[in-house]
């Protein structure tokens, strides 16, 4: 058989998610900042030429500052205002006179538009004030065209101003690359940390798997260190308790085999031995036949009890509904009576209905006043009664037979039980642990109060539902 190959663990998909969605939270983060970086780039542009613009308006009102004259021609105000008006790195101011650049703002501009012919002959024929953006070897660059005219000049002219983004766009790129590898980094930080924090949180997970593959049918021992008190750790624990299920159940199964086996062994072994020496003499083969019979049907009797005590364990074991107690009591004592000649009496009744198992319960007292019959003798009284206490129903039989020993009183509820060696009787040893699964069955349980030699007392105590409170 090939093995089974292992496939991507848990630890794996959960950082796998998680660095998932980290990784499209930043993207996004830094696409939205780079966004919005390189709008206010573009806005701060815009600005400036704003800025540029109202600066030109202003020195044009004004006379010139160097003869405090007017200015007469449109070459004069646009070479004033370039002389007082120094460009910065990324700027670049010049000025067209009648179609042909002219003068142009001092520095080393990263592109000389005024040198573009193009630009130059489209500039020339802008009469309103006009903005635009051109592609250059140095990056795009915003540019604003102003149509400049003076009164008694017969030339026309253009201010052109013109706002490199590179400068502002490599900001804003050197921002982006930043925040790039800072969250590169600090993802690989979270994947680090993330799948350690990930193996100490899926721990007991992992516990659990080799816990369970550990376990056999004979080593049920092992059980997982519970660590905190999350939603993992009560995954341990609900597992332990389930491992505590398990041993319990795997112990008492076989131990349950066990008896059983045994008991079921002593009959055969019986028969067989008494088959094999049978004789062809009739009167002892009526004998022996008659032997048979009898364990043939002790051992019915005994596959009976293991069957009704294998229906139990099941869901559908009870057959619940409106029970009116006080006739399971007389009719339960009118069938107990059939099983023996003894001084049969009732002390008391339920006078009330409750939702239970009306077979079950009278078969379990069936089985106690059975009980009683086996420990007592003609002349003993055996007793059976029941009444309503609170919350609770209580149906006993009681018997003033030889009574059970103290240390017995747990014991005889177990699977082939019986009592000590002074009281006991014929029986299979599952009529009493039948008797508990039921009271179990009905959320209560079976009681004992016994004195050796002053009879015993049997008592269900189960819980009473009315069926007025179940509607």
């Amino acid at each position: 058989m090939t093995e089974r190959r292992r496939g991507v663990t848990a630890r794996t998909r959960i950082l796998a998610w998680i660095l998932l969605l980290v990784t499209i939270a930043v993207v996004a983060i830094v696409a939205v900042t780079g966004r919005s970086l390189f709008s206010r780039a573009d806005a701060q542009v815009g600005a400036e030429l704003s800025h540029e613009a109202d600066k030109f308006r202003a020195s044009a009102s004004k006379p010139d500052p160097s003869t405090g004259t007017e200015f007469f021609t449109v070459r004069e105000l646009l070479t004033s205002h370039l002389q007082h008006n120094l460009a910065e790195d990324s700027e670049m101011f010049f000025s067209i006179v009648d179609g042909v650049a002219d003068r142009r703002s001092g520095g080393d501009p990263a592109a000389r538009l005024d040198q573009d012919s193009a630009f130059v002959r489209k500039a020339a024929t802008v009469t309103t004030p006009t903005t635009g953006t051109l592609a250059t070897d140095a990056g795009p660059v915003k540019y604003a065209v102003i149509p400049v005219s003076v009164e008694g000049d017969p030339a026309t002219g253009q201010l052109v101003i013109a706002e490199f983004l590179a400068p502002e766009h490599d900001d804003a790129l050197a921002t982006i690359w930043i925040m790039s590898i800072v969250a590169i980094v600090s993802l690989l930080l979270a994947g680090v940390t993330g799948w350690f924090i990930a193996g100490r949180v899926l721990a007991p997970i992992r516990d659990v798997r080799l816990t369970a593959a550990r376990i056999t049918e004979t080593d049920l021992g092992r059980r997982i260190d519970v660590v905190g008190n999350d939603d993992v750790a009560q995954l341990a624990v609900t597992f332990n308790g389930m491992l505590d299920r398990l041993e319990t159940a795997f112990t008492g199964q076989r131990r349950f085999l066990d008896d059983a086996g045994h008991e079921l062994r002593t009959p055969i072994t019986v028969i067989r031995g008494h088959l094999d020496v049978m004789s062809d003499d009739p009167d002892d083969r009526e004998q022996t036949m008659r032997l048979v019979s009898d364990e043939l049907e002790r051992m019915t009797r005994l596959v009976d009890d293991l069957v009704m005590l294998a229906r139990s364990e099941r869901p559908d074991f009870l057959l619940v509904g409106p029970t009116d107690l006080t006739d399971l009591v007389i009719e339960t004592f009118a069938k107990a009576t059939a099983l023996a000649d003894r001084r049969w009496n009732i002390d008391e009744t339920p006078e009330a209905f409750a939702i239970a198992d009306e077979q079950r319960l009278t078969q379990a007292l069936l089985q106690l006043a059975s009980n009683a019959v086996s420990h007592t003798d003609e002349g003993d009284v055996i007793t059976l009664g029941g009444r309503v206490a609170g919350d609770r129903v209580q149906l006993w039989v009681t018997d003033t037979g030889d009574g059970i020993a103290e240390e017995d009183h747990q014991r005889i509820f177990q699977r082939f039980a019986r009592g000590s060696a002074e009281t006991r009787r014929h029986g299979t040893g599952l009529g009493l642990a039948i008797v508990a699964r039921i009271a179990e069955a009905h959320g209560g349980s079976v009681t004992i109060d016994s004195t050796p030699g002053k009879g015993a007392t049997f008592m269900l105590d189960l819980p009473w539902t009315s069926p007025e409170e179940e509607q």
